[in-house]
């Protein structure tokens, strides 16, 4: 075949491609996007960013405070305050585009949420005085769960703990990481929410996300769908999969499980935050603002393009793995170690499954989205 021909074979495959998908495009059934885009722009990813901030701003101003005098007291408070952190993160942790995932900021769950922590690593860091930690490469001696496991002691009291920032030979080296990873933290997530804004120089990115109302790949709706099933898939591999043993669907040893791996560990918060994983995709989905209040969301859009049945299923099946995830025994790391609640672990994984099949079929397919980010572990 000579070039001419080449060239022209190639033109005619493009132009039948690209016929195709006009076609496709026009025989779906679209209303507009615009609703829908606005209410999770200005009433959840806003405000969601909003609240972590708040509370993240607040345990950092009380590691300062704690470290300038470490106490048991000070010690329940900063636990608190972080505990709500760590929760507050898992309703932003599915907005993984945009500002969260500029390489100055790199806001994403590899990067600031890779649980378990390499405690081995940590201990390392903390001896050689390490005070700074770097935008990528630092996520296994950093984020949520170092803070996790620097603030907890699965054989260690209160007081133990409140030693080793106190007392210990580490004392002052122990305060100064917790300082480091805290502000590393508080900076990524103050860069996040400003660059939604307009505010000290912000990016105002809010306006470039609630101006589109495509669908391709880049697009806000397709964004958000992809990052909201994305993070479920966190939950089902990792939050749930992972303790079980199970790796691409499959239970690699029975006899194995892996309680040490659960995120949250130390604190024993691992059933909490799975809990609030998914009740963040189902408020996302319903778009629910942060005070409970029904705006526009995809149960809508679902709805206006005649969709009835399919979003009654989506929320039925979010339902029914809220419900096999109440059922576990809190915290899910020694729940994999007994039979009964083993079995009720692996019950909610199995009914987590069915709904990323929902989503990332049936839902996908009807709105018009293609499934794009990296998923090596099946569906």
């Amino acid at each position: 075949m000579n070039k001419i021909s080449v060239v022209l074979f190639i033109g005619i495959c493009v132009f039948i491609c690209a016929c195709k998908k006009k076609d496709d495009e026009s025989s779906l059934k679209q209303a507009s996007r615009l609703p829908l885009i606005t209410n999770v722009g200005y009433n959840i990813i806003f405000p969601r960013y909003l609240t972590l901030q708040t509370s993240f701003n607040d345990f950092d101003s009380e590691v300062q405070t704690f470290t300038a005098s470490p106490s048991t007291d000070a010690l329940k408070i900063l636990r608190t305050k972080f505990y709500k952190a760590y929760k507050d993160w898992e309703y932003v942790a599915s907005f993984e585009f945009g500002p969260a995932v500029a390489n100055t900021t790199m806001l994403e769950t590899k990067s600031i949420n890779a649980f378990p922590a390499d405690t081995a690593l940590v201990k390392q860091k903390i001896a050689l005085g390490v005070t700074t930690i770097p935008i990528s490469g630092g996520a296994a001696y950093s984020g949520f769960p170092t803070i996790d496991y620097l603030l907890y002691g699965k054989s260690l009291t209160d007081q133990q703990i409140v030693d080793s920032f106190k007392v210990s030979s580490q004392a002052v080296k122990r305060c100064d990481f917790l300082k480091a990873v805290s502000g590393n933290l508080k900076t990524r997530i103050s860069d996040a929410y400003k660059n939604w804004t307009s505010l000290d120089g912000g990016q105002n990115f809010i306006v470039l996300f609630t101006s589109n109302q495509g669908l391709d790949l880049g697009s806000p709706t397709s964004q958000t769908i992809n990052m909201m099933i994305a993070d479920l898939e966190n939950v089902k591999n990792y939050k749930l999969g992972v303790p079980l043993n199970i790796s691409q669907n499959v239970v690699i040893d029975n006899n194995v499980v892996h309680p040490f791996k659960c995120e949250g560990y130390h604190s024993d918060s691992s059933l909490v935050l799975a809990k609030a994983s998914v009740e963040a995709l189902r408020r996302l989905y319903k778009g629910m603002n942060s005070e409970g209040m029904d705006g526009q969301g995809f149960d809508d859009y679902l709805k206006s393009i005649d969709q009835d049945q399919l979003n009654i299923k989506i929320l039925n099946q979010i339902a029914l793995v809220q419900t096999k995830l109440n059922n576990i025994q809190d915290p899910i790391s020694i729940a994999v170690q007994n039979p009964a609640g083993k079995q009720a672990v692996q019950l909610a994984y199995s009914e987590t499954l069915n709904l990323l099949t929902l989503l990332k079929v049936d839902f996908a397919s009807a709105v018009g989205v293609m499934i794009s980010y990296g998923d090596t572990d099946g569906d």
